[in-house]
């Protein structure tokens, strides 16, 4: 008996929260978590939670069409008997979308802070941009499985053995009951859970589980908004965690007959912890925000896609919060038969209604079990505003219900009798229930209008931070374990925002989080290394220089190469007291030699040239090691390396080598001058000419020939001999020191051809040049080092350099990447983009066309950003060769480059672990940031210019403030036409002398 009068305790506290709802956790049907990932409803009921992130790929209505085809065969039989229920619940909220952005630039500001890069401005001015056109979303699926999918037997069966369960368990009416499921419903709920999240990834849907006490916390953010917007640390108790003891509320409590207080609190006391004030017949108070509802009366004459109501809202251009709850459940015809009745009976009172009304009915029952499902469909949808804009919220309200009404035509209603309880329908998996009238339905037309086609985010967090059209912010993170490996490829012709995207990407790399520190603790910069042919990077480059303190500004250097001795770069360096080039170095410098060796317009070199240089680099090696012959020291070729030895009270003689000088200076921890000497010890290429020589590299070539008939020997000695004139900067001791800088950008507009049959030999030896001096130590192998056959001292050096390495950031980038020639380079990068995953290198490709990358390349990428593709040929040759689907290539056809106001759509099509992503993105950045990154020549220049005179935060904030679409060039060509009216020769000259006149301008503003 006593038994018995708990158990009806315990129902009476049920009824109490639900059937009277005495308070508002009586709209919460939940009561426990049954295990990990599934929540317990007071009827028996299991509930699991799913984030919903959306489509994968681009949602057109060809795709949103087929998706929803081949979900409905798979989930149909879960709707043949009642007990299933699906909940689709979707909120955006602008407000949600700020908190989100100040979220990711308060991580982005730590990581700048740390890395000592002052870019305060570029942060505050997104911080101002990038609210007004993004809006913060969450979509998430509640899966229910009620007692009514069970039989009667198995629902005995499953009671019993609860009760047996909890024989002589003490009294718990307030808190939660555990062990509170029907064994039978556990397996099927999780077969059905297991089984939508497997078809929902199969169709390229992106959702994942939430575990209980996840799902709980978005259930509470979505009743309390500013909790969301918070993102707190709150979770709830749950069975299984630790009993935090209250003191008694009650006689049965203080009596020890109810243990309430001393178990988990009940979960709707957790969750709905605010009281709700009615202020009128649709305005409720929950909180700090004041709420209104309605439901759906009718559905979209017209299936449209999610996507467009999400527009139809964005479009009123009222900052609304909405949120809507989809209930889908088993059971189409319940409910329905009077309604179709009454409609066929009373066709003649409104013909054209009843009679669309009656063929509905009509075309649902000869569909239903055939080629489609009949389903209980109900939408409920509410608005919210701060408590104190209840007139913002009527208004929001209002434009929120003509747009869903001009979704396909739906219809809603708002005369709802309790306004607390038609709020409460649109909350996330509180129950199964719904204030909205049940509409029978399809299931294809439920799917196809949930929010399951919204865009889907790869990464929660990322330092380059995009939005979607319609508002949804899309960070990305480069170099992230989401993918396995790194090569980016970005395709635009010029003017089209390719550069500029390469700039932003460069930023973010720069503003992550890196492992690496430095030999006093400091954060590190990461390593980027970018090559170009122009002034593109230039930008960039000051930007992060000039926010570095004046003492670390030598780690970010920007250098336009010219071939003189003060730009000198031996490529028979080695690393820092090595005798021998690691692998990948000598790959390189067989390639390089080769490619030296190459005649002017032909495409490879001759026969036997690859072997020869091969045997080459190994005797020069070989031959000015300690063993035979190394280079003697030679006083004065180094003062600064002169002055270290006599500072350790080094005695050198005539037998004195520069490898015994490199190792002494090591030795006593002087490496920045041991590497200044070890310049002196390695081979230089003119010493190929001298090793070529020997007998043990002259035998094997000795009879060949080339084509012309002359000895290969000979030819190579030639070839060699003049390359030592034509490219003096590779034939002398490295004079050009970047070794200290982090991020460097190299321009060889002064070293590269363009015209002649010399050209793309001349341009592919520069970009080899220019390869080896900024990623010297990328490559660095954990097993290569270990095997080396070299004091420990030094590969204990090697490793402790590769670990560093290893946990930091490393980016390569060549811009304008057709110009590389087309020679050697090209099977330089494609090597680079095998290892690079290996490695830990990011590689960044960026040309005009996608035919301009290698066919290796092109199956070796990983992400491609699509900012133009020029011609209907070049599209269908894309589209073929990656399988895009229709919206994919016809978002092709749009992309122009950047829109005023707007900023510069992409399309990107990413390979990650979990799938391929292909999303239109928009590329938004503000004034000041644009003005930081333009590459435009005009915009260049007069930046510069202000630069030197104002400092560059202070230029840039006054460029923004003058010119806000971040370009000056419309102003400039507009001054020239002016010239050109009055009968002036506009050439270079006059161009530079317009530019200069608008920098003073400027400046004597400024400074008024």
């Amino acid at each position: 008996m006593a038994r018995f009068g708990e158990t009806l305790d315990y129902i009476a506290a049920a009824l109490s929260r639900s059937v009277f709802r005495k308070s508002l956790d009586g709209y919460c049907r939940l009561v426990t978590a049954e295990d990990n990932d599934t929540l317990v409803a007071d009827d028996g009921s299991l509930v699991s939670v799913f984030a919903l992130e959306g489509f994968r790929s681009l949602a057109g209505e060809t795709e949103v069409s087929q998706t929803v085809e081949q979900l409905r065969r798979t989930i149909t039989p879960y709707f043949a008997s009642p007990g299933c229920a699906l909940q689709f619940w979707f909120g955006h909220s602008p407000d949600l979308g700020a908190s989100e952005i100040d979220m990711a630039l308060s991580s982005i500001g730590r990581v700048a802070h740390d890395s000592g890069l002052d870019v305060g401005d570029l942060i505050d001015e997104r911080r101002r941009i990038l609210p007004r056109k993004l809006t913060g979303e969450r979509s998430y699926l509640a899966v229910w499985s009620r007692p009514s999918n069970l039989k009667k037997n198995e629902i005995k069966a499953g009671q019993a053995a609860r009760r047996k369960n909890l024989s002589g368990a003490p009294s718990m009416r307030q808190s939660q009951w555990p062990d509170a499921a029907l064994e039978a419903l556990r397996t099927r709920h999780r077969s059905v859970s297991d089984a939508l999240l497997r078809e929902f990834a199969l169709v390229g849907i992106e959702m994942e589980r939430l575990d209980a006490r996840n799902a709980i916390t978005a259930a509470r953010g979505v009743l309390y908004p500013e909790f969301l917007h918070a993102s707190p640390s709150w979770k709830p108790v749950l069975p299984g965690d630790t009993m935090r003891k209250k003191m008694p509320s009650t006689e049965a409590e203080l009596k020890k007959g109810d243990i309430s207080n001393l178990t988990w609190p009940a979960l709707s006391r957790q969750l709905l912890t605010e009281s709700a004030t009615i202020i009128d017949q649709s305005t409720v108070e929950i909180g700090n925000s004041v709420f209104s509802g309605f439901d759906l009366s009718l559905p979209p004459e017209i299936v449209v896609s999610f996507n467009e109501l999400v527009r139809r809202v964005l479009d009123s251009k009222d900052r609304i919060s909405w949120r809507t709850s989809m209930l889908t459940e088993a059971g189409g015809y319940q409910g329905q038969i009077f309604k179709e009745q009454y409609a066929r009976l009373f066709t003649w009172t409104a013909p054209s209604r009843n009679r669309r009304i009656v063929q509905a009915f009509d075309a649902l029952r000869e569909a239903d079990g055939i080629d489609d499902t009949a389903v209980r469909f109900r939408v409920s949808f509410a608005a919210w505003a701060p408590k104190t804009d209840k007139d913002v919220l009527m208004r929001q309200v209002a434009n929120l219900r003509r747009a869903v009404e001009r979704w396909g035509s739906a219809q809603t209603d708002a005369l709802i009798g309790d306004p607390v309880e038609n709020v409460m329908s649109s909350a996330l998996a509180m129950n199964c229930a719904s204030t909205a009238p049940p509409m029978a339905a399809s299931l294809s037309h439920a799917l196809a209008m949930s929010p399951i086609s919204r865009p889907a985010k790869c990464w929660d967090h990322g330092a380059v931070l995009f939005r979607t059209s319609d508002g949804k912010l899309w960070p990305y993170q480069p170099g992230s374990s989401k993918q396995t490996s790194w090569v980016d490829v970005i395709v635009g012709t010029p003017g089209s925002g390719k550069s500029v995207l390469l700039n932003s990407m460069n930023l973010g790399v720069a503003l992550s989080p890196q492992s690496g520190q430095s030999d006093d603790g400091s954060g590190l910069l990461p390593r980027i290394s970018i090559i170009d042919v122009g002034p593109s990077s230039a930008g960039l480059i000051s930007l992060l220089r000039d926010s570095l303190p004046a003492n670390r500004r030598h780690e970010i250097v920007y250098h336009r190469l010219r071939m003189e001795e003060q730009y000198s770069v031996n490529p028979f360096d080695t690393q820092l007291a090595l005798r021998f080039p690691l692998a990948h170095e000598r790959g390189y410098l067989v390639n390089l030699v080769t490619l030296l060796c190459t005649p002017d317009g032909a495409e490879s070199a001759y026969d036997g040239i690859s072997a020869l240089a091969a045997s080459c680099i190994n005797e020069a090696y070989e031959r000015f090691s300690d063993d035979r012959e190394p280079k003697k020291y030679v006083p004065s070729e180094s003062y600064e390396v002169d002055a270290a030895l006599g500072e350790i009270g080094y005695v050198a003689d005539q037998s004195s080598t520069w490898w015994e000088v490199t190792d002494v200076l090591m030795e006593k921890g002087r490496r920045h001058e041991a590497a200044l000497a070890q310049r002196f010890a390695v081979p230089t290429l003119s010493d190929l000419i001298l090793v070529s020589n020997s007998e043990t590299v002259r035998e094997p070539f000795r009879e060949m020939v080339t084509r012309t008939q002359e000895p290969v020997l000979k030819a190579f000695q030639r070839m060699v001999s003049s390359a030592t004139k034509d490219f003096p900067i590779l034939a002398r001791p490295t004079r050009f020191d970047v070794s200290g800088a982090r991020i460097i950008a190299f321009d060889l507009s002064d070293v590269t051809a363009t015209v002649g049959p010399q050209a793309k030999r001349h341009t592919a030896i520069m970009y080899m040049l220019a390869h080896h001096a900024v990623t010297s130590d990328f490559w660095l192998d954990e097993d290569e080092l270990r095997g080396l056959k070299a004091p420990q001292v030094y590969i204990d050096y090697h490793l402790r350099r590769w670990k560093n390495n290893r946990q930091m950031h490393k980016r390569l980038c060549f811009d304008e990447y057709h110009m590389t020639g087309g020679l050697g380079i090209r099977q330089q990068v494609i090597n680079d983009v095998r290892v690079c995953r290996k490695a830990g290198v990011q590689i960044a490709l960026a040309s005009q066309l996608m035919d301009d990358f290698d066919e290796a390349i092109q199956k070796l990428v990983t992400n491609i950003w699509f900012c133009n593709v020029p011609t209907e040929s070049a599209i269908s040759e894309v589209s073929e060769t990656y399988n895009l689907s229709a919206s994919a290539r016809s978002i092709l056809r749009t992309l122009h480059g950047p829109v005023p106001g707007e900023g510069a759509p992409v399309m990107a099509y990413l390979t990650l672990k979990s799938g391929v992503y292909t999303q239109y993105l928009i590329n938004e950045l503000g004034p000041i940031e644009l003005w930081a990154l333009s590459t435009t020549s005009e915009d260049t220049a007069l930046r510069s210019m202000l630069y030197d005179r104002l400092g560059s935060k202070r230029a840039r904030a006054i460029l923004a403030a003058r010119f806000p679409d971040g370009s000056a060039k419309a102003t400039i060509e507009r001054r020239l036409g002016e010239l050109e009216d009055r009968g002036v020769a506009v050439d270079e000259g006059k161009r530079g002398d317009v530019i200069r006149d608008l920098a003073d301008q400027i400046v004597k503003e400024a400074v008024a």
